[in-house]
């Protein structure tokens, strides 16, 4: 695009480009708080090798840009910045006397030489702006790094001018895109997403790689959003594209080998289907960018979540625990140990144990529990959570003795930090008087029945029993909602249990 524009146009355009190194300088003083922002490792970077300015100038001629960089396989374990956002100034050596030639034409090559310095120029305020977005991303500050490439955005359009394109422009909309995708900012992302596909396919061939991660990032957007097809079909291209020029064990192409995984799961229709097709490779491959790579796999595995969401709102429980344990191998292969691996095997543990399947909802609670208690060492609230799921389970399994001390810590526990009316209290009240009732049922029904004095005393304590229940089952209604499945199986052993005593009650 650079070669459509005249003389007179460029230079003040491009000159304009240089405010991004200000406008970079300017956040990275706000956020370290430093006036030595441009002093040390950053800036020696830049101006490590002689050549580094006439390479960004010749950026476009040699076919490197930021996209492209993933083939040279620059993977710098000490900069911030992932392998294909650094410069490649060492593998495509240019002089200042190869950047122009003298054709006779003195004014043509004048300006070709105010070109390239120019556009190395707009090339090092670049680097450095998305490598500050990528300093601000591992530090936490989503939100400021985001910021700094809108901001840089909006410097580069205003160069630019309305009417103009440049891979530049495709870089800074791509990584904001990717920003704001892993925040989960959907719209926002596609529409910057789609802005730098078309921008990238003014100056690339359909499956270059520049344009093939173009594709990844709208792809792996549409995706989020459900919108399938196009989904697929961007990946599918990105896919064979980064696969042919990159290898398959590169990051890119791991990323779009694992949303094509994720998208044979939409008509998936067993749990061998489910497993079929391998998708931690992608995950590892992911891991590997040197910037993004753990916010990479997080978000890839919040949309594997997604899907099992999608099946719990349906009510397709067998499908949903098929996820379930697909998503915690991926879990656990990645991350083990995790906050988020516990929470997904609570999670999962209580699905079990809503239907029925309490040796593995015990199994997968214990696990859950293990975890929480190394990682939440300071949040009692976390692994009472999961010891009040364990109680639920051990008194479906016949464990009375266990699972009422534990239930009576959880409701006072849950009673004492939050409340009577908190639906986790209801729940641990539910359990309670659902336990007791059972050992009633079971003292009534058995050969030797209940002693004289009892007898006495039993329709007082079942009523108080049943009384207990629904208190806890009220609560659990109006915090958890009448559709979740905790109440649904409430409501299943209340009238379970008042079914029982109504016939002990007529058979008398």
């Amino acid at each position: 695009m650079l070669a459509r524009l005249t003389q007179v146009e460029f230079v003040p355009a491009a000159r304009r480009f240089t405010q991004l190194q200000s406008l970079a300088a300017w956040f990275g003083e706000a956020s370290y708080n430093t006036a030595d922002r441009w002093t040390g490792k950053a800036q020696s970077s830049c101006q490590a090798s002689p050549t580094f300015r006439t390479n960004c100038a010749t950026w476009r001629s040699v076919h490197t840009t930021p996209y492209a960089h993933a083939a040279a396989g620059n993977n710098d374990a000490d900069s911030p910045v992932p392998a294909e956002h650094h410069g490649d100034a060492a593998k495509q050596p240019v002089t200042p006397a190869s950047a122009g030639t003298d054709n006779g034409d003195g004014e043509a090559d004048e300006y070709e030489k105010v070109r390239q310095i120019e556009e190395a120029h707009l090339a090092e305020s670049m680097e450095r702006l998305i490598m500050e977005a990528y300093k601000l991303l591992q530090k936490g500050d989503m939100e400021q790094a985001e910021s700094l490439l809108q901001e840089g955005s909006v410097a580069l359009e205003q160069g630019l001018g309305s009417e103009s394109s440049h891979p530049r422009q495709a870089e800074i909309l791509d990584q904001l895109s990717l920003f704001q995708f892993l925040q989960g900012k959907l719209p926002e992302a596609e529409m910057h997403a789609r802005r730098s596909l078309a921008v990238i396919q003014d100056h690339f061939e359909i499956g270059d790689p520049a344009v093939c991660m173009c594709e990844l990032r709208l792809g792996a957007i549409l995706f989020s959003m459900g919108q399938y097809q196009e989904a697929k079909e961007l990946i599918t291209d990105s896919y064979e594209g980064l696969r042919s020029a990159l290898g398959d064990a590169s990051q890119v192409a791991g990323e779009s080998r694992y949303y094509l995984a994720l998208m044979t799961l939409l008509a998936a229709d067993s749990e061998e289907a489910v497993t079929q097709t391998d998708r931690s490779a992608g995950l590892r491959n992911m891991r590997s960018n040197a910037g993004a790579g753990p916010l990479l796999v997080q978000a890839a595995l919040r949309e594997h979540n997604r899907l099992v969401d999608n099946e719990l709102t349906s009510e397709s429980w067998d499908k949903a625990a098929w996820l379930f344990r697909q998503e915690i191998r991926l879990r656990n292969g990645v991350d083990p140990g995790s906050e988020d691996l516990s929470l997904l095997l609570y999670q999962f543990a209580t699905l079990q144990y809503t239907r029925g399947l309490y040796d593995e909802a015990e199994a997968l609670t214990q696990f859950s529990l293990d975890i929480a208690r190394s990682v939440y060492k300071h949040d009692e609230n976390q692994t009472m959570l999961r010891r009040h799921r364990l109680g639920t389970v051990l008194d479906c399994k016949g464990s009375a003795e266990d699972a009422t001390k534990i239930l009576t810590e959880s409701f006072n526990h849950f009673d004492k930090r939050l409340g009577p009316k908190n639906p986790l209290t209801g729940e641990a009240q539910f359990a309670l008087g659902l336990s007791g009732m059972r050992r009633m049922l079971q003292a009534r029904q058995s050969k030797e029945g209940l002693d004289p004095y009892s007898k006495v005393l039993a329709p007082k304590q079942e009523q108080k029993l049943m009384q207990q229940m629904q208190k806890g089952l009220q609560a659990m209604q109006a915090g958890f909602g009448a559709d979740h499945m905790l109440v649904k199986k409430a409501l299943t052993d209340y009238d379970l249990t008042a079914s029982a005593m109504r016939r002990l009650e007529t058979s008398r």
